[in-house]
């Protein structure tokens, strides 16, 4: 007689965003899959830190924009916390600098909000086995890190971006900005928080120079960026 077969145990997972509405979506999403069980939904790092005493997940996914700390804060404290939890990132900003930093205080991935269920499957999976992971989005950008020194200073007149560039999404909110829409539309649009909107807006402003939003949006017409 063949030997019974033995149902692997899901992967717990837990996720931390200050959305209400993304953390209802993504955990809606995870538990039509067979391999995970989302067993902790927190808003802050303080929610996640008492919710965790109680019932710990083993894979984390954590925002990187939160109202009342960062992710990163929220990563070192959770580390510090629970030992044994693995953390991947699951956020909108794919710049080089965010990705490195949490990369380097301990984050086992980093994977953008722009991909879809197999791709986030696939992350929870191989970080379970205790390796680490990054979507090839982030790869990529980390193949291309931002120029530095005399390189950076020659290519700033040409782009007119001030420190660092515009990234994708940045570029993408901007173009809803220049269309009319509010920060509540555009949230709504990009599946984000209206804070994280917000955090989009400084940087744009702060590389391009700028005044306002306004301004900026005229900046980045004017240089074709847009």
């Amino acid at each position: 007689m063949p030997e019974p077969k033995v149902e692997e145990t899901p992967i717990r997972v837990g996720i931390v965003d200050d959305q209400r509405l993304f953390l209802d979506g993504i955990s809606a999403l995870l538990n039509t899959c067979k391999e995970v069980a989302v067993c902790c939904l927190a808003q802050s790092g303080d929610d996640a830190v008492a919710k965790f005493k109680e019932d710990c997940p083993e894979i984390l996914l954590l925002d990187l924009s939160m109202p009342d700390r960062d992710g990163l804060e929220v990563l070192q404290q959770l580390q510090e916390e629970f030992p044994a939890l693995r953390v991947i990132m699951l956020t909108v900003h794919d710049d080089f600098s965010s990705i490195q930093d949490c990369m380097q205080h301990g984050a086992m991935g980093y994977v953008l909000k722009i991909n879809g269920k197999d791709e986030l499957l696939r992350a929870i999976e191989e970080v379970h086995q205790g390796r680490k992971y990054l979507d090839p989005k982030v790869i990529d950008i980390l193949l291309t890190p931002p120029r530095s020194g005399a390189q950076a200073n020659s290519s700033k007149g040409a782009q007119g971006q001030g420190p660092g560039i515009l990234t994708q999404r940045e570029k993408e909110l901007l173009q809803l900005l220049a269309e009319g829409k509010t920060s509540e539309v555009i949230a709504s649009e990009l599946f984000i928080s209206v804070n994280t909107v917000d955090t989009h807006r400084k940087n744009i402003i702060s590389k391009l120079g700028a005044k306002n939003i306004t301004d900026a949006v005229r900046i980045a017409i004017s240089r074709g960026l847009l």
